[in-house]
């Protein structure tokens, strides 16, 4: 009786400590218009990074929370322009180190270790994370088109 009892208790805690697997929508409440993403690197050495942009229409009532975009996670926004409306995503892949404080004001330089994805996307895939009220959802973008890459001084 007592086996019948732990196994049924494995059997639980198991079933509660699985993980809650991410769902794709398969629409949105919004539409893409076009997406683009392009490459730049920065004046400095090590200074680099990819700018993500995508245009949406009829977002109303709806908070876009992060991109998911080359194994990078990143805080999306809003931006307006000639009266257009996009979702940006600023993505740093610049290969200088994080200074962190360590110990009462000592600093110590390491590089931040990327989190990891819950998606398997190709290049020119994105996944935009967006909020409708308090629900949560995800929606995949394909299809990026790349542009060329851009050189600041």
């Amino acid at each position: 009786m007592k086996s019948i009892k732990l196994l049924i208790l494995i059997c639980a805690a198991t079933s509660f400590s699985q993980c809650k697997t991410i769902k794709l929508s398969k629409t949105a409440p919004f539409i893409i218009t076009g997406a683009t993403y392009h490459n730049w690197v920065g004046g400095q050495p090590g200074v680099s990074g990819i700018n993500l942009i995508i245009g949406v229409e009829n977002d109303a009532k709806i908070t876009f929370n992060k991109i998911y975009f080359q194994n990078k996670i990143v805080d999306a926004r809003i931006e307006e322009r000639e009266g257009k409306k996009y979702v940006i995503a600023n993505i740093s892949t610049s290969n200088r180190e994080e200074l962190i404080i360590v110990e009462e004001g000592a600093m110590k330089k390491q590089k931040k270790e990327p989190e990891p994805i819950p998606f398997t996307l190709e290049p020119n895939e994105a996944v935009i994370k967006y909020m409708v009220g308090k629900k949560i959802y995800y929606y995949k973008v394909s299809k990026i088109k790349k542009r060329d890459t851009v050189f600041y001084q």
